[in-house]
């Protein structure tokens, strides 16, 4: 069986994330595992000091990112380009903490797309459901999060590891079984003693997004969920 982590961030492309890439390699190669998604956070303050610029110099700082973890990859670990946004207004007093993975997510389409920060939530499955990418609300229960219309959505991540936040999974798992949702779960990696305790588990090795969005699309997985206290 392969493991995948499906929500992984780093520094400094995820300003909240201490971990490099080199330490995510570690980490989960230690693990066992045979890939990840790099899901770094694309909200505003991944742009704080850059909002002046063009959005296609923001593109290709995120796209840094992802860069710089294939090659502390290499070869060991499949690394596959993916995102988690927030959709928090510009200057808005209070941050809402619904982001949305978009699984097959790709550098041009997030450069055709323009700033999906400032897209609505109908406006960013539209774009990315057009294309055949997969958006999977992360942590939908957490506090101060808002209840989205789940026609929206083609998943919900049921079980998130960060320790750092209550994320009311079991209400993630009675949505997702009640909406008939694709569920993942994810390790939310952050810093470098972050559990790496989430995932899919899969028969066939996942070597890129076009494999990833079939297996989730057909069910043909288990979900690693190791609950650590």
């Amino acid at each position: 069986m392969y493991k995948l982590e499906m929500h992984v961030h780093t520094s400094p492309t995820s300003r909240c994330a201490s971990a490099k890439a080199e330490d995510a390699v570690a980490q989960y190669t230690q693990a066992g595992y045979h890939g990840l998604v790099l899901t770094n956070h694309i909200n505003n303050s991944t742009y704080r000091y850059m909002e002046d610029m063009p959005w296609n110099e923001k593109v290709a700082h995120f796209v840094r990112g992802f860069e710089d973890m294939q090659r502390a990859a290499a070869g060991r670990l499949t690394v596959l380009f993916g995102c988690e946004i927030n959709l928090t207004p510009l200057g808005a007093p209070k941050y809402i903490p619904n982001d949305y993975l978009i699984y097959g997510a790709t550098p041009q389409w997030l450069l055709e797309a323009g700033d999906v920060r400032r897209m609505s939530l109908e406006q960013l499955s539209e774009s990315a459901r057009k294309v055949g990418f997969l958006i999977v609300e992360a942590h939908p229960f957490r506090y101060d999060s808002v209840i989205m219309d789940d026609r929206l959505l083609d998943g919900v991540e049921v079980y998130n590891a960060n320790k750092n936040h209550d994320s009311h999974d079991y209400l993630a798992e009675l949505w997702a079984e009640k909406k008939h949702l694709i569920r993942t779960t994810g390790s939310d990696f952050h810093d470098p003693h972050d559990h790496t305790a989430a995932g899919i588990m899969t028969e066939e090795p996942i070597e890129d997004n076009e494999t990833l969005l079939r297996v989730l699309r057909s069910g043909a997985y288990e979900l690693i969920r190791s609950d650590m206290d």
